[in-house]
């Protein structure tokens, strides 16, 4: 067995996931092209977004998996420093890649259908599937381990475990031992305003 000792490697805790929940205040918002003032916390939260990018981008895939229940489990968090920190975007055939080597396929699928705070049609994080390099059975006890405290259902077929979550921003969590896919349901959807 080999083990990989990650130098300088941080845990990701809540201290670095807490700006995903941060609503920049109406005023500050990008509403009009000639906004002339800019939310003082803009540079501290950029900052704190791109650390909390590197942690998702290095940390171990079970780590990974946890931290994303954990942040979409009781309130809906901004999907994009999420987005931005494991997936290569190519804009040209918007094809996402993923910057990590243990995953195989990623996609971020996001819907219009919702408002903005000022009711313009925007789009939320509907569903995130990933397809491991590995697979693993570990992954379902990840998922199962992670949904503690709320209330849910297990179904198992054809080697997939369905999760289906109750009073959560996640609707259900779809898990083999090489695919995760994580639902959303629509109406936790929170305009942070960025």
């Amino acid at each position: 067995m080999n083990i990989f000792i990650i130098k300088n490697y941080k845990m990701i805790t809540k201290k670095n996931y807490e700006v995903l929940y941060y609503v920049t205040p109406k005023q500050y918002r990008a509403t009009a092209l000639d906004q002339q003032e800019y939310d003082p916390k803009a540079m501290e939260n950029l900052d704190k977004e791109e650390a909390l990018e590197e942690l998702l981008l290095k940390c171990a895939l079970s780590e990974l998996i946890s931290t994303l229940i954990i942040i979409f489990k009781e309130k809906y968090a901004n999907p994009l420093p999420i987005w931005t920190g494991i997936v290569d975007y190519e804009i040209n055939t918007k094809k996402e890649n993923s910057k990590r080597k243990d995953i195989k396929k990623i996609q971020f699928e996001f819907k219009y259908g919702v408002k903005t705070d000022f009711g313009a049609n925007t789009e939320y994080l509907d569903n995130l599937f990933m397809e491991f390099s590995s697979p693993s059975q570990a992954f379902k006890d990840i998922v199962k381990n992670n949904l503690q405290g709320k209330t849910f259902t297990e179904n198992e077929h054809n080697n997939k475990t369905t999760f289906v979550i109750s009073n959560s921003p996640i609707s259900k969590i779809e898990v083999t031992p090489s695919t995760f896919h994580l639902f959303i349901n629509k109406s936790s959807f929170i305009d942070y305003g960025q």
